[in-house]
């Protein structure tokens, strides 16, 4: 899988879903990108910032983290990808309404449930290679907010793996002599 796979998929899965219904004209999808750096780690929230500020008036819309990548070695013969990835549904509450954003926190939690339960579903159904695993382990959800502008919401950390033999094969024809 490659970084335009992973975001197509969650475009679309926005874009479907009856809460979220992402589009040109109203934008519910948004990217972040995870980057490392000397110092640690780095979120590029650009997207998001400017979509917050400019973009987003109500309703609920989905942000896809970037991911990183692990590799596994089981005695060079089964090398896998491991991926790492996250998404997170907010959605707004008025300031001080308590009881306004334990509903979107509600809400958001049921949106992530559904799209990670697409995710699930395609992934263990697909069997295209390279095939990507993952189960109902792999995925941990926690709490956000305040975002912005008093957005709440919920985000959704997940691993899958796919084999990495032909990604890590040494390929002579890509070098030199």
């Amino acid at each position: 899988m490659r970084i335009k796979e992973y975001t197509t998929l969650f475009r679309e899965l926005a874009s479907r879903h009856v809460d979220i219904r992402h589009t040109d004209k109203e934008c519910r999808f948004m990217r972040a990108t995870l980057s490392a750096d000397g110092l640690g780690r780095h979120l590029d929230l650009k997207e998001l910032y400017d979509s917050l500020r400019t973009k987003l008036k109500s309703g609920y819309f989905l942000v896809l983290q970037s991911y990183e990548i692990d590799f596994e070695d089981n005695v060079s013969d089964n090398l896998k990808k491991i991926f790492h990835g996250a998404i997170i549904v907010l959605g707004k509450a008025k300031t001080g309404d308590y009881d306004g954003q334990e509903e979107v926190l509600d809400r958001t939690e049921e949106i992530g449930e559904d799209i990670m339960g697409a995710v699930l579903h395609r992934w263990q159904t697909d069997f295209t290679p390279p095939i990507k695993v993952i189960s109902a382990r792999d995925i941990t959800s926690e709490k956000v907010g305040p975002v912005g502008d008093n957005f709440f919401g919920t985000r959704f950390n997940f691993s899958f793996s796919e084999a990495a033999n032909g990604a890590l094969k040494h390929k002579p024809s890509k070098f030199l002599n």
